[in-house]
């Protein structure tokens, strides 16, 4: 047997329902770009990689070099980055903008809630928003690259400390598969069923995403200190590097 009668099925419709969530991905980054271009929140924010979406799936190879052997050929993973325009170095381009300039780095990845080795099962498709302080072993290495690691090595039942106001923390740590980075991040996870309305995408996703940033943006810049938990503007915690 090649081609299953059942898949054969419900193939059709299955692929028209998932063009039309990507569809709504679209619309829905649209809608981030734009609210967070805007100082809101006490920071504009722009998108690393201009229209790229980072994915857990961008080839459509039979086989590969890959951790798992399986294929996935519909990313369940997508993501996208963005940072501070306004500490970029005069004349550098967001994507060369060297990570310790830049020093934060947020991101907002939709999940369709299943299939990933990393992370159990959720009860439904999410999206996980936040904030990274990350320090690459090269503190010039360009935000692009720091993205990409942080997306391809984020492992949060792993590096996950504590949860504090609805925000989970947690540090990266180095490993010998690809990932340089310390430093310390802060995130949340909503489901995608709570994003259905350019109101609950403003309060769940883009008003909190730029108050944590403007929070840890307030935080004297130095290299001497370790990153600290904030919450409504407090410092309340130093965490180790």
């Amino acid at each position: 047997m090649i081609f299953r009668a059942h898949v054969l099925g419900s193939v059709t419709n299955a692929y028209r329902d998932m063009s039309e969530y990507f569809r709504d991905i679209r619309s829905f980054f649209e809608v981030i770009s734009v609210r967070l271009s805007i100082a809101e929140y006490g920071v504009r924010l722009r998108a690393i990689a201009g229209n790229e979406l980072s994915s857990n799936a961008n080839s459509y190879l039979l086989s590969d070099d890959s951790s798992y052997p399986y294929y996935l050929w519909l990313p369940t993973w997508l993501g996208r980055f963005y940072i501070d325009p306004d500490r970029l170095p005069a004349g550098t381009p967001i994507d060369d903008c060297p990570t310790a300039q830049a020093r934060l780095i947020a991101f907002v990845w939709p999940w369709l809630g299943f299939n990933d080795a990393y992370v159990n099962d959720a009860d439904q498709p999410e999206c996980w928003f936040g904030v990274t302080i990350p320090r690459p072993g090269d503190p010039n290495e360009r935000v692009h690259t720091t993205a990409n690691t942080i997306f391809n090595h984020f492992r949060i039942e792993r590096t996950c400390e504590s949860e504090t106001e609805g925000w989970l923390t947690g540090g990266f740590r180095r490993n010998e598969i690809g990932c340089d980075l310390h430093g310390h991040w802060y995130m949340r996870r909503a489901p995608l069923a709570t994003l259905t309305s350019y109101y609950q995408v403003e309060q769940h996703i883009i008003r909190p995403l730029g108050e944590k940033f403007s929070e840890l943006a307030a935080i004297p810049d130095s290299s001497s200190a370790p990153p600290a938990v904030v919450v409504n503007n407090r410092v309340i915690e130093q965490i180790p590097r």
